[in-house]
């Protein structure tokens, strides 16, 4: 195989790209990738390695570069401690490193054509990554985003060297319902009731909810509104985005993304951002005005409408996303396990670092709710 390590996504043709893009795998498109790329996130810099076969491009993935702090799950009084120790040494547990995956959003990007020998075509991205790594001097690499039933092939990175740890856990559900009343139909007494409150404070004369498809002109809105999310947000908060994102998710994915928008009179108080895959609908970021969140339980009632839409859309299921699971659980939502491999070059970092990063990332370990009529009287309610 040949390997190219191309700096921009626009130097490979975009048919030629996606056309080893498996199903309902909208991230791995030549489109998303051109969207975030152009946006300027933080510090990143992307690179695109892609193996060739006599001239025909047989696999692919991306990765970018990011300055990432271990400390980035931690919690409570070890995350005080942390910010305590970098007043004196700002860059303490901050490591510049090479991420396989995408900047905002989850999931593995590597893609194969059909029939390539895939052991092969990923052993050679994997050494296109480390290359990357070596000449930019950065220590650290993380492949990113694997389910469990991925690991079987992907655990061939522990031959490597590498770690396997976890990712925050992400959440997923399963549309079964064409419209909203079929979904409360669906759930236990409890949850249907307080559904229903909410609803209640959400409907009122002056608060409209629109699905818009051209949110160009609200860019300006939507990154004021995430920016308040942000602040607010104690999990995780990383990459940082700017209207410019807004407008180029619009520009590079016309037609698979849209704005879910919530406003009071004529003023935006909300938003989803929605991508739409194959089967699959992702919202994959929303911002609020706190202010009127608790009276109009905006957040909630983004989730309602998400859950309408993807019943409408007819798609099969919801990708939530990881951070904030209990709010998800009670809406229907079941944990999926995520899991990274994780690489000091330096083998004497390598020995506590990705147990560092693994050790500080907290996991979900409660039960599941019961929030269906089907789900098993056993679970948790």
């Amino acid at each position: 195989m040949e390997i190219k390590v191309h700096t921009t996504i626009e130097a490979v043709p975009k048919d030629d790209w996606n056309g080893i893009v498996g199903p309902n795998r909208l991230i791995c498109t030549h489109e998303y990738p051109s969207a975030i790329e152009r946006s300027g996130i933080n510090d990143c810099r992307f690179f695109y390695p892609a193996a060739y076969e006599g001239g025909r491009l047989v696999a692919h993935t991306c990765a970018y570069t990011i300055s990432t702090e271990l400390d980035l799950f931690a919690t409570g009084v070890l995350k005080k401690a942390i910010g305590r120790v970098r007043r004196f040494w700002p860059d303490f547990l901050i490591l510049r490193s090479l991420e396989c995956g995408t900047p905002v959003a989850l999931g593995s990007t590597f893609s194969f054509r059909e029939g390539t020998d895939r052991a092969a075509a990923l052993g050679a991205l994997r050494a296109a990554i480390e290359g990357i790594a070596e000449r930019e001097g950065i220590n650290v690499i993380l492949f990113r985003d694997f389910l469990d039933r991925e690991l079987p092939f992907y655990d061939s990175l522990l031959s490597f060297g590498y770690r396997r740890i976890h990712n925050l856990p992400g959440t997923r559900i399963d549309v079964t319902w064409k419209t909203f009343d079929q979904y409360l139909d669906s759930l236990r007494k409890r949850y249907r009731k307080e559904i229903s409150l909410r609803k209640r404070k959400f409907q009122r004369d002056d608060v409209t909810v629109q699905v818009v498809e051209d949110f160009t002109p609200h860019a300006a809105d939507l990154e004021r509104l995430w920016f308040n999310v942000y602040d607010q947000a104690r999990e995780y908060k990383r990459e940082r985005l700017t209207k410019d994102f807004f407008m180029n998710i619009r520009q590079c994915l016309n037609g698979r993304s849209s704005v879910l928008l919530v406003k009071k009179g004529d003023r935006p108080v909300a938003f989803s951002l929605l991508l739409f895959d194959d089967e699959t609908l992702i919202p994959l970021f929303c911002g609020l005005d706190y202010s009127l969140n608790e009276d109009y339980c905006l957040y909630f009632n983004l989730f309602y409408n998400i859950i309408a839409l993807a019943g409408e859309r007819d798609m099969r299921d919801i990708d939530l996303g990881i951070t904030t699971l209990e709010p998800k659980k009670e809406i229907g939502a079941e944990v999926v396990t995520l899991h990274m491999y994780m690489k000091h070059r330096n083998p004497l970092f390598h020995l506590f670092v990705p147990r560092i990063f693994d050790a500080m990332t907290p996991q979900d370990n409660t039960p599941p709710k019961r929030v269906f009529k089907t789900d098993p009287e056993t679970a948790h309610d």
